[in-house]
C-alpha cells in the first residue's frame, strides 16, 4: 500500500515538472479574411491609369466568375515626337492605353488584370508605346473599338471586344480580338486581321459587326492602289451554336460602282467610278468574250468612252479567291445615256 501512494505521489510531480518546462502557450492571431469586394461603380479610376494619362471611357462589366464587376478604363497620354513637319519640328501624337481591373480580396485593392500596353508581353505589346517607334510620326495604332459582348452563354459572365487601327504612313491592319476572362486572365477566343484597315462597331445582341475594303490583285489591270478598295467585305461575330464557338455567323461581299460612269476602258478591264460614302470609288470588271453589251447595237466594250454612264452586271456569287482578293467579271454592260452613245459609237444603227 505504501508503495503504490509513492508512486501516485511521484507520478504528480513528473506530471506537474513537464507543464512547468513547456511554460505557458503562445496565441495564435487567426487569419485575416478577405476583404469584400467594394462597388466597382464607386471606385475613382483616375489613380488606375499611367500617368500622364487622360481618362476617355470607363465600363463596367461583369468578365471573373464569383465576382462581381470589373472595371474597364479607356485612356490616352498626348506625346509630342520629334519629326514632325511643323515649325518646331515636332508631330503631334497619341499614346492610347486599355487596361482592366479586377478586386483583390486578398490584398484589398483593384489591380491590373489585363493591360494593353503589356500583353501578351511587354516585349511585343498588343499596343506599342509610340514613343518607342523608330519614327512615331508615320506609325500609329488607335482604339477603334473597346465594348463589352455576350459571345459565350455562362450565366451572364461577358467577354471584351477591342478592335485596334494601325498603320505606318498609310492604314494598315485593323486587329479585331476578342477576349475572354474566365480563366482569371486574358484569352483571345476570336482574332482577326482586317489587313487594309476597316471599321468594327456593336450590334445589338452582343454580336460585333467587322466591315473591311476589298481589292482585286496589285498586277490585275483592276487595281487602282491602295487607298481604293473596289467594294466591301462585311462579316457578323457571334456565337457558332453549330461548333459551340466564337465565329464569322455571316458574310457578304458588295461592289462600290455597279452604276457610274467610264473612267478607264482595257483590252480586258473596264474600271467605273461613282460617289460612294460620300467619296469617289472605282470598282474594276473583268472582261471576257462572252461579256455582253446592251443596246446590242451598240457594239463592244471598245466603243465605250471616258465619262459613260453604265450600270454593269458581275458574275454571281461574288467570292474572294484563296488570296483574299475579289476580281468581278462583267457578265453584262448596258449603256444608260444611250442617245449620246449611239451618236457617238462607229456602229450606231441609227436611220
Amino acid at each position: 500500500m505504501a508503495l503504490l501512494a509513492l508512486s501516485a505521489l511521484l507520478a504528480a510531480c513528473g506530471a506537474k515538472g513537464s507543464a512547468e518546462l513547456v511554460g505557458p502557450q503562445p496565441t495564435i492571431a487567426p487569419s485575416p479574411r478577405p476583404v469584400a469586394t467594394p462597388d466597382a461603380r464607386s471606385v475613382p479610376v483616375e489613380p488606375l491609369i499611367p500617368e500622364g494619362a487622360t481618362v476617355e471611357r470607363v465600363i463596367y462589366g461583369r468578365l471573373l466568375r464569383d465576382q462581381g464587376e470589373q472595371i474597364i478604363v479607356q485612356s490616352s497620354r498626348d506625346v509630342a515626337a520629334q519629326g514632325g513637319s511643323d515649325s518646331n519640328g515636332v508631330c503631334a501624337d497619341r499614346q492610347d492605353y486599355l487596361q482592366v481591373f479586377a478586386f483583390d480580396p486578398d490584398f484589398g485593392q483593384w489591380k491590373p488584370l489585363f493591360e494593353g500596353d503589356k500583353w501578351p508581353s511587354p516585349a511585343a505589346p498588343f499596343i506599342p508605346d509610340r514613343e518607342n517607334s523608330s519614327n512615331p510620326c508615320e506609325s500609329y495604332e488607335t482604339l477603334d473599338l473597346v465594348e463589352l459582348v455576350n459571345m459565350e452563354t455562362d450565366g451572364g459572365i461577358q467577354d471584351l471586344a477591342v478592335a485596334l487601327a494601325t498603320g505606318k504612313d498609310e492604314p494598315g491592319p485593323l486587329l479585331l480580338k476578342v477576349f475572354s476572362f474566365r480563366s482569371g486572365a486574358a484569352e483571345p477566343i476570336y482574332d482577326e486581321a482586317a489587313p487594309h484597315g476597316g471599321g468594327a462597331r456593336l450590334l445589338a445582341g452582343g454580336r460585333v459587326e467587322l466591315e473591311q475594303g476589298t481589292y482585286p490583285s496589285s498586277s490585275s489591270p483592276l487595281w487602282r492602289g491602295r487607298s481604293n478598295p473596289n467594294g466591301t467585305l462585311t462579316e457578323v461575330i457571334g456565337r457558332n451554336e453549330e461548333y459551340g464557338q466564337v465565329d464569322v455567323v455571316e458574310s457578304s461581299l458588295a461592289l462600290y460602282c455597279r452604276h457610274g460612269a467610264v473612267d478607264q476602258v482595257k483590252r480586258d478591264a473596264l474600271i467605273v467610278t461613282c460617289d460612294a460614302d460620300g467619296q469617289q470609288r472605282f470598282t474594276g470588271y473583268r472582261l471576257t468574250g462572252e461579256t455582253q453589251m446592251l443596246p446590242a447595237e451598240f457594239g463592244g466594250p471598245g466603243d465605250l468612252h471616258v465619262g459613260q454612264e453604265v450600270s454593269v452586271s458581275a458574275a454571281e456569287p461574288l467570292e474572294l479567291n484563296e488570296d483574299w482578293e475579289l476580281e468581278p467579271v462583267a457578265t453584262e454592260i448596258r449603256v444608260l445615256d444611250q442617245q449620246q452613245a449611239l451618236s457617238r459609237a462607229p456602229h450606231a444603227g441609227l436611220p
